[in-house]
């Protein structure tokens, strides 16, 4: 099977790069699955997991809200925040939930909220992963 580049960027820069021979990404309209010499897309991503596989072993990267640009055989995807799971600690995980969920509770004004939900709802996804493809 045919195999291209995924770079993985966060506003700090480059996080990580694979050589895969696929790409599954969250989207707003369900999952979408990219192989080699796919057609130029450009997808917005949603909070989720991306799998890849690489040399014959499937890895996972928990991702926040952000872009998939795919052309040339080379996959870019721009995040907020881009984690392996299979590098999580799932205390800290745990952790940074219960930060989230007492955000949520003190929170009055409106932005506070917004902000809080959206740190609930990344640290849940960190969760869901390491629950789903770590602790199988």
């Amino acid at each position: 099977m045919n195999s291209f580049k995924v770079n993985f960027v966060t506003y700090k820069g480059l996080y990580e790069t694979v050589v895969t021979t696929r790409l599954n990404v969250p989207t707003a309209e369900g999952r979408r699955g990219i192989l080699a010499n796919h057609m130029p897309i450009m997808l917005p991503l949603t909070i989720g997991v991306i799998e890849t596989t690489v040399d014959n072993k499937d890895t996972y990267h928990s991702i926040s809200n952000g872009m998939l640009l795919f052309e040339n055989n080379v996959a870019t995807i721009l995040c907020d925040t881009i984690e392996n799971v299979q590098k999580l600690d799932k205390r800290k995980v745990r952790a940074s939930i219960k930060r989230a969920e007492e955000r949520l509770s003190e929170a009055k004004r409106d932005t506070d909220i917004i902000l809080a939900r959206a740190s609930l709802a990344k640290a849940m996804n960190r969760l869901e992963a390491i629950n789903k493809y770590i602790d199988k």
